[in-house]
């Protein structure tokens, strides 16, 4: 059964029943499930299940709360359910840090389907473990692992239900009644006059406000790109954003990972300033796609070589730490890298792989880099060919571009003369133009799960 992280997703088996089981190694985890509407919003009155209320949507979703198993009929689900968010609620300890590890097994009309696995919870009390989600005709299952400090009632604002802000508190015990005195006579009380009864007061619904959590999550990235002081950087990231959301990749998570052409022909353009523009985009993207914000390198000439990874700490610097590294600025060959991430990416993978592939010039092994890119067809990388130059000098990348017997179309490719010329939406606007058709077709072909 394949496994799944914060961030991964799967597509889930045609059903009608999906079930999920929550487990956690240590402390205990109360379920609650939201049924969230496309505008982000839950319906408070039938939309919201818990350990109180174990059933909403008129009995589609139900919580086994001696199981901890929640289950979607997802045929009886109302039409504008687009999807069902699964939390995990502290029980008996202060937040879900408590609980050791978080994992969950889905399955599908009784078949299992994958695992989700959260090894290290927040310390949060309210931590989200899964959305199932509509996904053309069928369904999909997203691990996420974030969660709420303000606990439940934060929870439930975010997706627009107004929550009661007085505590709920225990009845009252009775207190013993001690024997009535006699009652001395009553004196003649003077007739009271009556008073106007007091119109009640509608209470004031304060409508909380849906929280978009990729949006969120976008102005903590922006947060920590601030503080690296980088204008340049900030405005790549803002570019990518609009980028990515034009082609409608908004939530999409994918590992990416930088390959640069260090041969010989390259050194000026670590020189002047080129490649750094290509590192600050390759970074912009990955915070974007890519969780952890770490975007894996490799260099190549005639071989592969390890690089360091660029990350938001060292990006200033990474390119000019590259020239100081000796046993590079060889030959040019392309086969290696490609050879090395396919490898890499082989098996079930529920988690793509974007590729910006660098080159200034042509390579020595076209036989062997064309069969390379058909077999990396099988696994799920998409390729961005990016050549530095001219674009009528690189007729061997326009082939891989096109390359007949391959899997799927894996690759695209651009060429500019000076990227650091090139307008950030612009040059976003190349990158992203076939990833989303290649998503589409390496999940028709089982190569995406």
């Amino acid at each position: 059964m394949s496994v799944l992280r914060p961030g991964a997703n799967a597509l889930l088996p045609n059903g009608r029943t999906a079930s999920l089981r929550l487990r956690t190694a240590q402390a205990h985890a109360d379920l609650i499930v939201l049924c969230v509407r496309t505008d982000g919003t839950a319906d408070g009155d039938n939309g919201v299940a818990l350990w109180s209320q174990p059933s909403c949507a008129a009995g589609a979703v139900t919580i086994d709360t001696a199981t901890d198993t929640v289950t979607v009929r997802s045929d009886q689900l109302p039409a504008d359910v687009h999807r069902v968010l699964v939390v995990g609620q502290a029980d008996g300890v202060p937040d879900l840090s408590h609980a050791g590890t978080l994992s969950a097994e889905v399955a599908v009309d009784g078949a299992p389907a994958v695992r989700l696995e959260v090894d290290t919870p927040p310390a949060l009390p309210t931590v989200q473990m899964a959305e199932l989600y509509r996904h053309g005709g069928g369904w999909k299952v997203r691990c996420l692992g974030d969660g709420y400090a303000e606990g439940l009632q934060r929870l439930l604002e975010t997706h627009g239900i107004t929550v009661d802000d007085e505590p709920d508190t225990p009845p009252a015990q009775p207190q013993p009644t001690p024997p009535a005195r006699p009652t001395p006579p009553a004196r003649p009380t003077p007739p009271v006059q009556p008073t106007p009864p007091v119109q009640p007061t509608p209470p004031v619904q304060t409508p909380a406000t849906p929280i978009d959590l990729e949006k969120r999550r976008r102005v903590d990235i922006l947060k920590k790109v601030e503080a690296t002081g980088s204008v340049s950087l900030m405005k790549k990231v803002e570019a990518a954003a609009v980028s990515i959301d034009k082609h409608g990749l908004a939530g999409q998570r994918a590992q990416v990972v930088l390959v640069l052409d260090v041969s010989g022909s390259s050194r000026p353009l670590f020189k002047d300033g080129r490649y750094q523009a290509l590192v600050e985009r390759a970074l912009a993207a990955g915070l974007l796609f890519d969780d952890d914000g770490t975007i894996q390198a490799y260099l190549f000439d005639s071989q592969l070589h390890d690089a360091p990874d660029v990350t938001l700490a060292n990006f200033q610097t990474w390119a000019d730490g590259i020239t100081r590294l000796r046993g590079i600025w060889g030959g040019t060959k392309y086969a290696p890298p490609i050879e090395q991430i396919a490898r890499s990416a082989s098996g079930p993978q529920h988690l793509p792989t974007y590729v910006m592939f660098v080159t200034d010039g042509g390579n020595f092994d076209r036989r062997e880099a064309a069969r390379a890119m058909k077999d990396a067809s099988r696994v799920p990388v998409f390729w961005q060919f990016m050549a530095v130059g001219r674009e009528e000098d690189f007729p061997f990348l326009r082939k891989l571009d096109d390359l007949k017997g391959r899997k799927v179309d894996n690759a695209d490719f651009f060429a500019v003369e000076n990227p650091a010329a090139v307008p950030d939406e612009q040059f976003f606007g190349q990158m992203m133009r076939e990833f989303p058709g290649w998503l589409q077709a390496a999940r028709q072909h089982g190569i995406l799960r």
